[in-house]
């Protein structure tokens, strides 16, 4: 049996460790803990997927601007 559990470091708690102990009784297990890549997770929702898209390309354009001083109007 595997299984993944995200979550977020400040709601780890000692019950969390007591429920893999209960989902894998007696056993040794490897426990790897490394930072979840949120990319993968907004892109794995399509209203976040969306979002993400709508924010880059508004930073695009942002980006594009040209900024002029007023005696340069002139």
């Amino acid at each position: 049996m595997e299984t993944t559990i995200r979550i977020n470091t400040d709601k780890l708690t000692p019950d969390i460790v007591e429920g893999i102990k209960k989902m894998f009784p007696h056993k040794t297990v490897d426990i790897t803990i490394q930072s979840a890549d949120d990319t993968e997770f907004i892109l794995s929702n399509p209203s976040f997927a969306k979002e993400l898209e709508q924010r880059m390309q508004d930073y695009q354009k942002k980006k594009e601007t040209i900024a002029l001083k007023a005696e340069e109007l002139l």
